[in-house]
């Protein structure tokens, strides 16, 4: 299954492609408050976000991976991305996303992450999903919470590239 468009009553979910790594990168990949809680580490160049964006665009298609861009339908501009990704370690789509800082505290993350919540439950037929964050992002949590999630641990975070490190929280959302 293609990752679908999908809409929200502000939000355009839409794949992201090669075509966005310029908007992406000026708007969230390259700034480094943005990625202080994320996996990944702040990309140093729009080649940096290129590539993501390669590897996002290879698994286009595949029924384990979907990825949007979150596109404001007020102006058009690309504000974030998330996504839902199936873990075999926990046998469960996880959910993911990102939102640029000049959006934080608007209600646009709660909104695209319940869309994608809405798409694994009624398009997936999934009925449990994961995620997690770093411990201080605490409004991840309250996104979290605000969609359904609910806290059932905590375990320790790496970043992909091992520069940082911490304890993370971790959640289910139950149908």
């Amino acid at each position: 299954m293609n990752t679908p468009v999908l809409e929200t009553e502000r939000l355009i979910l839409r794949p992201v492609t090669l075509a966005d790594a310029g908007e992406a990168f000026a708007n969230w990949t390259g700034d480094p408050e943005v990625a202080r809680y994320m996996a990944y580490s702040t990309h140093k160049s729009i080649k940096d976000t290129e590539e993501w964006l390669r590897g996002v665009e290879d698994t286009q298609g595949l029924p384990t991976s979907f990825d949007w861009g979150f596109e404001r339908k007020s102006d058009g501009r690309l504000i974030g991305s998330g996504g839902i990704y199936y873990k075999e370690s926990s046998d469960m789509f996880e959910v993911g996303y990102n939102i640029m800082k000049e959006c934080w505290h608007q209600g646009y993350t709660t909104e695209a992450v319940r869309e994608m919540v809405r798409f694994a439950l009624e398009e997936l037929g999934q009925t449990r999903l994961g995620c997690s964050h770093v411990a201080e992002n605490v409004n991840s949590g309250k996104v979290l919470m605000k969609v359904g999630f609910h806290r059932v641990g905590k375990r320790p975070w790496v970043s992909l590239d091992g520069t940082k490190k911490g304890e993370c929280f971790v959640y289910l959302y139950e149908k």
